[in-house]
């Protein structure tokens, strides 16, 4: 029996797991849970704006970001575990263009 039919079974089990077999789980487990982004991440991280930056440049809250990435108007960037945004889509948003993305 292996680990994934022993999550299956459900109430207390007690079991012993090498620790390879472990670590494959959770890769497996990481794989689903996280799939890779489709959005590139830019050669340079000074081609992109923290959420505090771009909050101050478009003068907006932190809800409205978390709206636009919903809606893909202004989508961000998983860059080292947080989320940047791209020079270029700010800049067409503070230049007017309604189709950020």
């Amino acid at each position: 029996m292996d680990l994934k039919q022993l999550s299956e079974l459900g109430g207390e089990v007690n079991v012993t797991v090498r620790l390879e077999d472990l670590r494959q789980w959770h890769k497996e487990l990481t794989a689903v849970a996280s799939p890779p982004s489709v959005m590139p991440v830019p050669q340079h991280a000074g081609e992109l704006y923290t959420r505090k930056q771009t909050i101050a440049l478009l003068g907006v809250d932190s809800s409205t970001l978390w709206r636009w990435a919903k809606s893909g108007y202004l989508v961000p960037v998983e860059y080292g575990g947080q989320r940047r945004y791209r020079v270029a889509d700010v800049q067409r948003i503070l230049n007017g263009d309604s189709h950020a993305r």
